[in-house]
């Protein structure tokens, strides 16, 4: 059985209209759909952001279900200044940054399923889903300043970023379960998430309080809110392009 793994509602919302549900469960964990997915025994499931709810998911649904094969997939900032919004990124290698600003010691780096690697490597045939291997580095908390962009791609040399790819692939890889992340571009260093990376809660949901106080203080952050949606719609078609290529071939 295939477990796919979104923070976000957004993220995971393509896949689940495709599917033939048979469950839906909802837990304070997470929420999940288990059916069918091109064909395939899935269980699809929205963890929420972040480490916590990433572990707990993974927790709940390991325990639960005889999974064979994890993919982690969702929007990823991007810290490579080659990487354009819609691409496609399979993470070859896997960092996690829990505490660099107060100089924890850094766990070490997680590489996925060799075979799931091997496949996703060679990509669908359409050259309109744009794909390439990268490294990504998963953090605790998301800081959308450019400088701290930055000093994250200069001190891991990653590709990407995003809160909760290495969480799930460290319990995957305890269990021998096979694992791999693929996460699509929403943003850049240069098209910021600001501020989206305050106002949003664990599980999504937007925090209104601080979301007027926000806007209301920062007015120039509007432009982000139709700037995101654009971008989050193009991360999310070649994403699930690039899914569905992948699904089919497991």
């Amino acid at each position: 059985m295939l477990a796919i793994f979104g923070a976000f509602g957004q993220e995971i919302v393509d896949y689940r209209r495709q599917m033939v549900i048979e469950e839906v469960v909802v837990r304070p964990v997470c929420k999940l759909y288990r059916g069918k997915f091109k064909n395939r025994e899935t269980v699809l499931v929205q963890t929420g952001m972040g480490k916590e709810r990433a572990e707990n998911a993974t927790r709940f649904i390991l325990e639960r279900y005889p999974i064979t094969s994890i993919i982690s997939l969702g929007f990823a900032g991007a810290l490579a200044p080659e990487l354009k919004i819609g691409d496609v990124v399979i993470c070859s290698t896997l960092y996690c940054a829990p505490g660099l600003e107060q100089k924890e010691q850094r766990l070490e780096p997680l590489a996925p399923d060799a075979n799931l690697l091997s496949l996703a490597s060679q990509g669908p045939g359409d050259r309109a889903t744009p794909f390439r291997l990268g490294s990504g580095v998963t953090v605790l908390q998301l800081d959308a300043n450019p400088q701290k962009m930055e000093e994250l791609s200069e001190t891991f040399h990653a590709h990407i970023i995003d809160m909760e790819s290495y969480w799930i692939a460290r319990i995957a890889s305890a269990q021998q379960i096979p694992f791999i992340a693929i996460r699509s571009i929403s943003d850049t260093i240069q098209h910021s998430v600001q501020p989206f990376d305050r106002i949003l809660a664990s599980d999504g949901s937007l925090l209104w309080k601080k979301a007027v106080l926000t806007f209301l203080s920062h007015p120039q952050y509007l432009m982000n809110v139709f700037a995101l949606y654009r971008n989050s719609r193009l991360a999310k078609r070649n994403l699930a392009a690039f899914i569905g290529y992948m699904v089919v071939r497991i």
